[in-house]
C-alpha cells in the first residue's frame, strides 16, 4: 500500500505567510514605539530628558523645586508655575518639547539673574558702607550748625516767628538725619562678606525680596546698567525708613565736635 503524500508546499507557504505577518507586526510595533505619543525625548543644555510624559514632568518638577530656586519671588514663581502647567498638559511630543524649553529657559534665566542681582547688591552694600564713613562728619556738622543757630536765636529777641520755626525745623531734621545715619552705619558695619546677600539677615532679606521683581524686569529688558543705581537709591531709603522707629534722636554721641 502506498503511503499518503504530505502536502509540503502548502505548509511551507503558510509558514512564509505567518513569518511575513510576524515580521510586519514587529516592524510596525517598533516604529510605533519610536513615534509613540507616550515617548518623549529632547536635550536642554547638557541634560537629557527622555521617557514618558509623566517621567519627564517629574524631572522638570524636581528641578523647579531645587534648593537653588527656592528664593524666587512669588510673582515670578507664579509665572514659572504657569509655564510648567502649560508644559505638562501637552500630549504631543513636539509641543511638549517646545513648551518645556520655554519653561527651562525661564527657569535658568532666573538663575542667571540671581547671580547678577546678588553681585550687584553686594557691590552696593560695600559702596554704601564706605559712603557712610565719608558723610558721617558732614551729618554731625549739619546738626551742630543747626543747634548753634537755634541757640543763638533763643538768646535774641525774635520777632520773626517764621524764621524761628524754620531754625527749629532745621535742628529736628538734622538731628533725625544724624541719628538715622548712625543707626544705618552700625548695621552696615556688620556686613563684612558676600554672605550678607547669600544668607541675609532679616533686614537685608526683606530688602532683597522686595526689590527682586523690579530688578528682574530690568534684567529681562536688558537694562542691567540701571540695576546698581536703582539698588543704591532704594537701599538707603529702605534702611532710613526702618531706622525711624528705632532711634532716639535725643541721645547723640558727637564724635567730632565736643562743644556746641
Amino acid at each position: 500500500m502506498r503511503g499518503k503524500l504530505i502536502p509540503t508546499k502548502p505548509l511551507f507557504v503558510r509558514f512564509l505567510a505567518f513569518f511575513a505577518m510576524f515580521l510586519i507586526s514587529y516592524l510596525v510595533n517598533a516604529q510605533n514605539q519610536e513615534t509613540s505619543p507616550n515617548k518623549y525625548r529632547f536635550k536642554y543644555k547638557s541634560e537629557s530628558y527622555k521617557g514618558t510624559r509623566l517621567q519627564i514632568t517629574a524631572q522638570l518638577r524636581a528641578l523647579k523645586n531645587n534648593s537653588k530656586f527656592v528664593g524666587i519671588p512669588e510673582e515670578i514663581q507664579e509665572e514659572l508655575s504657569t509655564l510648567f502647567q502649560t508644559t505638562k498638559k501637552q500630549a504631543i511630543p513636539k509641543y511638549y518639547k517646545k513648551h518645556a524649553i520655554i519653561f527651562l529657559d525661564a527657569l535658568y534665566s532666573y538663575e542667571d539673574f540671581a547671580n547678577i542681582y546678588e553681585n550687584a547688591l553686594y557691590e552696593i552694600v560695600k559702596k554704601v558702607k564706605k559712603d557712610m564713613y565719608v558723610v558721617d562728619f558732614k551729618f554731625e556738622r549739619q546738626f551742630t550748625k543747626a543747634k548753634v543757630a537755634l541757640d543763638r536765636g533763643l538768646k535774641e529777641d525774635f520777632s520773626d516767628l517764621k524764621k524761628f520755626d524754620q531754625l527749629k525745623k532745621d535742628l529736628i531734621d538734622s538731628q533725625t538725619k544724624l541719628s538715622c545715619h548712625r543707626w544705618m552705619k552700625k548695621k552696615f558695619e556688620q556686613y563684612k562678606s558676600f554672605d550678607i546677600v547669600k544668607n541675609p539677615d532679616e533686614l537685608m532679606k526683606a530688602f532683597k525680596k522686595g526689590e527682586a521683581v523690579y530688578v528682574y524686569r530690568l534684567y529681562i529688558e536688558n537694562n542691567i546698567i540701571q540695576i546698581k543705581p536703582y539698588l543704591e537709591n532704594q537701599i538707603i531709603d529702605f534702611y532710613y525708613k526702618k531706622s525711624l522707629p528705632e532711634i532716639n534722636s535725643e541721645i547723640l554721641d558727637l564724635q567730632y565736635i565736643t562743644k556746641i
